[in-house]
């Protein structure tokens, strides 16, 4: 009888399992996912918490039945990098090892001395291997990464061959690198909704046979396209869609509106926007941006309650406008990308609008020394400008850009003096992973606050002075705002720009020996420099032949980029400010002078970090043996943060309770268990059921758990913990049980 209840049970669960393994693509308990390869064959599912010392979960589900790896890595190599490796050993035991990427190359990782991952579940059927783990987001461990809002490049791994050891982990058969942000909430959750909503409108904007250049990597190309006399509307999202096979070419793309202005001149006309020797001349008249895509980003999905108006009486035109980078010079690519709103006739409660705060694209403005591992550029938006605005500006999402030199960029907001934490900000940035940030909670401006948007940028690899302008291998610095309620009609922007004048004394000339043109430095060749033969040539000429560079030069240029008056072009309309309460600043209706940079009182100091006692899985700090560096689940308790002398792993025994809840089933005493086997059952009421019939021994007393293993595989007799002694072990079958984080339920 006893031998049938139990077939029984394994059939059912089994079907469950299958069942689970089959729906791979849902994933309640997550809020973030991606794929990782280009293939889909390794996935992530993420559920962050909210603060440094929670946990954040991780599933992964790999087309592999040997091991797998994930790591996080600031540049996306193995060097210094954050590894786990985890698979199924030979016995159906999952196994995780908590290791880190070599001092220096690439090679076999170490194991940690502080085993901080901790295993929650471990299966695989056919085809694919699962498993899930978790750890703090800051495990205040060297050798661990700190998870925060940064971009990290998740570096992945796998090899279909079975590990015999952890000493024995076979070199990778396939691996890659991608690019994420594992704390904030991903821009494209809803757009399955969205696109399935049949009163969802779309409007396509399609770029049509553009061949990309062989004597240049980068090309703006910008068309104009006359809009259909719709009512107004509604964008609700917005997604790339780039032509199969141009991913690496298409780079960026922005939507400006012309508003009223007649541009039918140029229907059919599709140019250059900009070059060493035109400008395309719709760009003076449509400067109104209406929705930005990078490089990296994915769908965009508006909060449920927002909208960005469209098709307004007096929007008539747009703009689109591209960005090529053909870094190999390809010869014979063309392209046909699309970019798709979606959009709703019913107005929606929320409207946003756009604010840009950054440094003017002009190669006498922005310049950066070569062989400079940090060197930063300054963009202010003062209190003198922000104080137009009548009401906050809640800032809901951003987007921080630079081209190929940009490692770090932030917004810093000063109020009265005292600096705010700072929300949008990124110490690892990519240039190839330019996704716009969805804020947990919004970003507050008040009239008065202080703006700066710091770029810093790595030039150790150039020879030669990188400048401001739109080529990839120019330099920008501007951030993207989108904000509620919507304040006016068309984009607000805030410009600041040292003298290039004095940039050029700095680097060495004197006032007679350049002209800046008659744009005033705005275009590159209308700008010419007296060289050191008495010879007339443009700006960049002297730049890349004549300009030569000493430590002074380079100290005295940093010090003038942060420091030195700045003028700055406020584009914010509102009420009149009385220039007596400020700092004595030079304005009229758009132009203030600032006298030097944004005084700060008290800067923002991050607090540091709590390291927490906790026990062996609720802290999952399992040591690791330096030979081994792989356990089940982690098998110390009650120790700090901090390095442990290195303890042998124990063999799994059923009576120590040592991380590994499961035994053969000829081991489970059925009449009974040790007291640390004892707790509440958590199984399907079946389980329960079946538990009481086979376990009727007529005792009062409790006995083993009949269940499967996390594997699927096998019966098995399920260990479980002692809820008051070990309440940190909320899992049953490797599902978490217990969060210190909680989620709604419809998260």
């Amino acid at each position: 009888m006893r031998s049938q209840l139990f077939c029984l049970l394994a059939f059912l669960v089994l079907s469950s399992a299958q069942q689970q393994l089959q729906q791979t693509q849902q994933r309640p308990n997550y809020t973030h996912h991606a794929v990782l390869d280009p293939n889909g064959k390794f996935l992530v599912h993420w559920r962050p918490g909210t603060n440094d010392t929670d946990f954040i979960t991780f599933e992964c589900e790999v087309a592999t039945q040997g091991w797998i790896g994930l790591g996080f890595s600031s540049n996306g190599a193995m060097t210094g990098a954050d590894i786990v490796i985890a698979w199924i050993d030979q016995s159906g035991k999952p196994q995780i090892s908590d290791r880190h990427g070599p001092t220096q190359g690439n090679g076999f990782p170490p194991a940690d001395s502080l085993q901080n991952y901790e295993l929650l579940s471990g299966r695989k059927n056919r085809t694919h291997t699962v498993i899930t783990f978790r750890r703090r987001h800051d495990t205040c461990d060297p050798q661990d990464w700190k998870i925060t809002s940064d971009t990290t490049r998740l570096i992945w791994a796998y090899n279909d061959q079975v590990p015999t050891s952890a000493n024995d982990i076979p070199i990778h058969t396939q691996r890659g690198v991608k690019s994420t942000q594992l704390i904030n909430p991903q821009t494209k959750d809803g757009m399955s909704k969205i696109v399935a909503d049949p009163s969802t409108k779309t409007f396509d904007l399609r770029f049509s046979n553009v061949t990309l250049p062989t004597d240049k990597r980068t090309l703006y190309w910008c068309e104009i396209i006359e809009l259909p006399k719709w009512k107004r509307h509604h964008i609700i999202a917005n997604r790339m869609m780039i032509q199969k096979g141009n991913e690496k070419y298409v780079h960026h793309l922005v939507l400006y509106s012309c508003g009223d202005t007649d541009m039918s001149q140029y229907l059919g006309k599709p140019a250059a926007c900009f070059d060493d020797t035109l400008n395309f001349n719709p760009m003076k008249q449509c400067s109104d941006y209406l929705a930005v895509w990078a490089v990296g980003g994915e769908d965009f999905v508006y909060p449920s309650n927002m909208g960005a108006p469209f098709f307004e009486d007096k929007q008539r035109f747009v703009l689109l406008e591209m960005h090529y980078d053909n870094a190999d010079l390809t010869p014979g690519v063309t392209d046909s990308s699309t970019f798709r709103l979606y959009m709703t006739e019913k107005p929606r409660p929320v409207e946003t609008g756009r604010f840009t705060v950054g440094v003017p694209v002009m190669p006498a403005v922005h310049v950066i020394p070569p062989k400079q591992q940090k060197f930063t550029t300054y963009a202010y938006c003062p209190s003198e400008c922000t104080s137009k605005m009548t009401q906050p500006m809640n800032i809901f999402t951003g987007l921080l850009h630079t081209h190929l030199l940009g490692v770090a960029l932030r917004l810093r907001v000063i109020r009265k003096g005292v600096e705010l934490k700072s929300e949008l900000k990124d110490d690892h940035y990519d240039f190839n992973y330019q996704s716009p940030i969805f804020f947990t909670k919004p970003i507050q401006l008040l009239p008065g606050d202080d703006l700066i948007v710091e770029c810093t940028y790595d030039s150790t690899a150039r020879d030669k002075t990188t400048y401001g302008g739109f080529g990839t291998d120019n330099e920008m610095c501007l951030a993207f705002f989108e904000y509620y309620p919507k304040r006016n009609k068309t984009t607000e922007g805030c410009m600041s720009s040292v003298d290039q004048t004095q940039v050029l004394q700095i680097l060495g000339l004197k006032k007679d020996q350049f002209d800046l043109g008659p744009s005033g430095g705005f275009e590159i060749n209308s700008m010419s420099v007296l060289n050191q033969n008495k010879q007339n040539v443009s700006l960049i000429n002297w730049y890349n032949n004549d300009l030569k560079y000493t430590d002074a030069m380079v100290s005295k240029l940093q010090d003038f980029m942060k420091n030195s008056p700045q003028t700055v072009s406020c584009g914010l309309e509102g009420q009149k400010v009385n220039l007596e309460d400020h700092r004595g600043a030079e304005t009229d209706t758009a132009a203030i002078k600032l006298n030097g940079s944004v005084p700060i009182t008290r800067p923002y100091v991050e607090p540091k970090a709590v390291c927490v006692a906790s026990g062996n899985n609720a802290g999952g700090m399992t040591q690791a043996n330096g030979n081994q560096g792989a356990t089940s689940t982690s098998n110390n308790s009650n120790n700090m943060r901090q390095n442990q002398p290195n303890q042998p792993n124990q063999p799994n025994q059923p009576n120590q309770n040592n991380g590994n809840p499961f035994v053969p089933l000829s081991q489970c005493p059925l009449g009974g268990c040790p007291a640390e086997w004892r707790g509440p059952l958590l199984w399907p009421v079946i389980a329960m059921r079946l538990w009481a019939i086979v376990d009727a021994t007529g005792e009062n007393r409790p006995a083993c758990r009949k269940g499967l293993s996390p594997l699927y595989s096998q019966l098995s007799c399920y260990q479980f913990p002692d809820p008051q002694r070990d309440e940190h072990l909320g899992w049953v079958i490797g599902r978490p049980q217990r969060e210190s984080n909680p989620r709604p339920r419809d998260w």
